[in-house]
């Protein structure tokens, strides 16, 4: 993974070539609009000719302008703006009385916005001006003025064509999934807030107010022509394209910095976060008993309003900060005025402050500079303290004391002109105090340390960018500065006929002293529990009030919907105690059963109401249950832990008994035998495999009938023998006899029905009787004698079997 950390450019200077035949003096024509230069070669640049001073009095006006008004750095062209540079060194003179003054002004003519007004008292080591960017004509128009008092020398000078970086502005935009609106909030800059398992389509999409394209004036700026860099802290290496994807792969912050550089070079930059959904501990959230009996109430915790999150905690995110990047800056030539490029840093623990050498880790500079012998590099923390990073002017007049004089060496691969020409290729140069593998400038200076600057530099030795330096100011200096604030990198150029470039530079502060580390808080913006049949109330509260109805665990889900859009849940699993189970109504033999399938949570108690039933333990689940009595009776079973009472009723069935009678009944007669019917048998079966109560004897023999119910049978057995069966009547009566035939009667057997009628001989009813044990006495109904004489009897009857028996005849009567 890259370091965040910020880099620093440093333009480079081109060496140039006077072309004396094209040399321009102030009384000269210049190259106004309409005679433009074509910027082939630098062109010398004098007051007004000749030897001595330049005359009193005096006040003219040239203009210098470019022939290109568009034109891009390296593709051959000399630039679109114009650079006219003043100094005392490398062949330049700069001899302009205080009391006289050369006016620059950033444009066509004298109307245009001016730069500057200048002189030696002013600027006495010479100035530099190049043309605006928003200056769409590219042109400097000088005046200069003088008045009778003091003349000076004046000028040798230079003008040339150059580039110069116009402003564009970056954005980004953010859209989760890749689908709805620009997520990024506050625009460009925010946060993109989604939930983990979310991609995140990330467009770079920068403006370009002052491009070629727009202006008609400067270099082309176009989305196809500038590079993009993104960098992201997960440590993913992604493509130089104008838009990527992103999927967090953790749950925490992160930043992307988008890095956009055009033609120039010009580095804007552009830093946004990613904030992922933290996961919510629910360890508060569920029952207040994780194990209910079936039936029963209970509660459930979990906070379900706005104010009220209990049972719910969200861990805070975090992500590092990094580093914090500042942008071009450039380094005109030399006038001894100094160049500043600050960086806002903030994100760490209020009131923290360096400590050591090591709390700042390193400084970076991403920079090119065509003479390294005049230049000043100082850090300045936000409370003022400055730390020498690199002193190499011995010239003493710079804003550090001493210096090592780096001679001609460049940083960088500059662009080795008298200024203006446009950067070069900027150089990453990093200063550390404890982490640095080379010393400092003076002394890799005395080894030698360089290498070629190969492209523009034409290979002219540059300042070796392979190592970390050590700063001539030991960081330790910074002790008691606070970390947040502004931090400025600060470059004074004390000589002319050069320039350079920071493209960026940033700090990088010690992670284990300083972890920068941002954090951010989820909040709950909606929760409730799932919908479910069992929920009594409490919807809209703490508490939630549940009576699970199915036996096991049951699930209750607590729902929440955090402020980044992210749903989560969780399951609250309560265990409903099952009722206790029993066997079903049943039938015990033997006035004895033993239990089965009985079952409960903690065991229980067996109970009955009827004194005849007996168990062997009341405490056992399944003990054995029995009564000396026959019926049917009910039991309970009542568990411990939920006193839930079951019961069953057991049927314990009688023993069973029946009998039959012995019998003899008439021949020829169908006789029916009974059993005993009673509530010990519920069915009979007899030995001639008829069932039944009762069965038709036809023959003689010994019957069994066996009764019985579903636990019990008895067997009773019958004789029953046949006999004949008829009337026997006398024809005679004394009814003074002494010797016991003085009644009438018949002799029978097996009569089931009997009558008999007497009459006289004119057949008149004289007596009867319907008892086959009956008599006559030899009266009358009305209990009259009759006389003597003869009578006659009919007697209809019937037998056992049902047949019909008739039977007639007479009777003598005596006296």
């Amino acid at each position: 993974m890259r370091n965040l950390k910020l880099i620093f450019t440093v333009v480079c200077a081109a060496f140039f070539t006077v072309d004396t035949n094209a040399q321009m003096a102030m009384d000269g024509p210049g190259y106004p609009i309409g005679s433009e230069w074509d910027c082939t070669a630098d062109v010398p640049f004098t007051d007004q000719g000749g030897a001595g001073n330049y005359t009193a009095n005096y006040n003219d006006t040239i203009t210098f302008c470019p022939t290109l008004a568009c034109g891009n750095p390296g593709d051959g062209l000399n630039g679109t703006k114009m650079t006219v540079a003043f100094a005392i060194n490398a062949g330049f003179t700069w001899d302009v009385d205080g009391s006289d003054s050369v006016y620059v002004y950033d444009g066509p003519d004298a109307n245009s916005p001016l730069l500057g007004v200048h002189n030696s008292a002013t600027d006495p080591n010479g100035v530099t001006h190049t043309a605006s960017w928003n200056n769409p004509s590219g042109c400097l128009t000088l005046v200069f003025i003088t008045d009778g008092a003091n003349e000076g020398t004046g000028w040798d000078a230079n003008v040339s064509c150059g580039f110069v970086n116009q402003p564009f502005d970056p954005h980004i935009e953010a859209y989760i999934n890749g689908v709805g609106p620009n997520a990024l909030d506050p625009a460009d800059t925010g946060y993109v807030d989604v939930c983990f398992g979310d991609s995140i389509l990330f467009i770079a999409k920068p403006d370009f107010p002052n491009s070629c394209e727009t202006t008609a004036a400067g270099y082309s700026q176009t989305i196809d022509n500038v590079n993009y860099d993104w960098y992201i802290s997960d440590g993913g290496t992604y493509a130089n394209n104008d838009s990527i994807w992103f999927t967090p792969p953790t749950r925490n912050g992160f930043l992307v910095d988008l890095s956009i550089e055009d033609l120039f070079p010009q580095i804007e930059r552009m830093l946004c976060k990613v904030r992922v959904s933290q996961q919510p501990l629910f360890t508060g959230t569920g029952p207040l008993e994780d194990t209910v009996c079936l039936g029963q109430n209970t509660q459930l915790v979990g906070g379900v309003t706005p104010t009220d999150t209990v049972g719910i905690d969200i861990p805070g995110g975090t992500f590092q900060l990094g580093g914090s990047f500042a942008g071009l800056t450039y380094l005109p030539d030399g006038s001894g005025a100094q160049y500043q490029a600050p960086i806002d840093i903030s994100g760490f623990p209020a009131g923290a402050t360096i400590a050591n050498s090591q709390d700042l880790n390193q400084v970076c500079i991403t920079m090119e500079h065509s003479y390294v012998g005049d230049l000043e590099i100082a850090l300045e923390c936000p409370n003022g303290t400055q730390v020498t990073l690199l002193n190499s002017f011995d010239g003493g007049i710079g804003f550090i004391p001493g210096g090592t004089s780096g001679g001609g060496t460049y940083m960088g691969d500059p662009i080795d002109d008298v200024g203006g020409g446009g950067p070069g290729e900027g150089w990453e140069y990093c200063f550390s105090s404890v982490f640095n593998t080379w010393g400092d400038y003076p002394t890799e200076l005395g080894a030698g340390n360089t290498i070629p600057a190969p492209i523009n530099g034409g290979g002219g030795a540059s300042m070796n960018p392979n190592g970390v330096y050590l700063p001539e100011d030991d960081f330790v200096n910074f002790a008691g500065c606070p970390i947040n604030g502004q931090w400025t990198i600060i470059v004074q150029d004390n000589l002319g006929t050069d320039d350079g470039y920071i493209f960026e530079w940033g700090l990088f502060f010690d992670p284990s002293f300083f972890p920068g580390s941002g954090s951010y808080q989820n909040t709950v913006a909606s929760e409730d529990w799932a919908s479910d049949p069992t929920i009594v109330s409490g919807q809209n509260d703490t508490l939630l009030v549940v009576q699970p109805d199915t036996p096991g665990n049951y699930d209750y889900v607590y729902q929440i919907v955090d402020d980044f859009g992210c749903a989560y849940d969780t399951t609250v699993t309560l265990y409903v105690l099952p009722q206790p189970s029993i066997f079903g109504d049943t039938l015990a033999c033997n006035l004895l059963m033993d239990a089965v399938g009985t079952q409960s949570y903690e065991g229980g108690v067996w109970a009955a109401v009827d004194t005849a039933i007996h168990f062997t333990d009341t405490s056992l689940e399944n003990p054995s249950i029995w009564t000396s009595l026959a019926g049917t009776y009910t039991v309970t079973y009542t568990d411990n832990a939920c006193n839930t009472t079951v019961s069953s009723d057991i049927t314990f069935p009688p023993f069973s008994w029946t009998a039959v009678d012995d019998t003899i009944v008439c021949q020829g007669t169908e006789y029916v035998a009974f059993a005993n019917e009673n509530y010990t048998v519920d069915n009979f079966v007899w030995s001639t495999g008829d069932t039944g109560p009762s069965i038709v004897v036809t023959e003689p023999g010994s019957y069994t009938v066996t009764g019985s119910n579903i636990c019990h049978s008895y067997s009773a057995t019958a004789f029953i023998d046949f006999k004949v069966c008829d009337i026997e009547a006398p024809n005679i009566i004394s009814l003074s006899s002494a010797n016991g035939n003085n009644f009438w009667f018949v002799q029978q057997d097996g009569l089931s029905e009997f009558k008999c009628t007497i009459t006289n001989r004119w057949g008149n009813l004289i007596y009867e009787f319907t008892d086959p044990t009956g008599s006559w006495d030899g009266k009358t109904m009305s209990g009259a004698t009759v006389e003597e004489g003869t009578y006659f009897y009919i007697i209809d009857a019937r037998i056992e079997g049902g047949d019909l028996l008739q039977k007639h005849g007479f009777i003598q009567v005596v006296h």
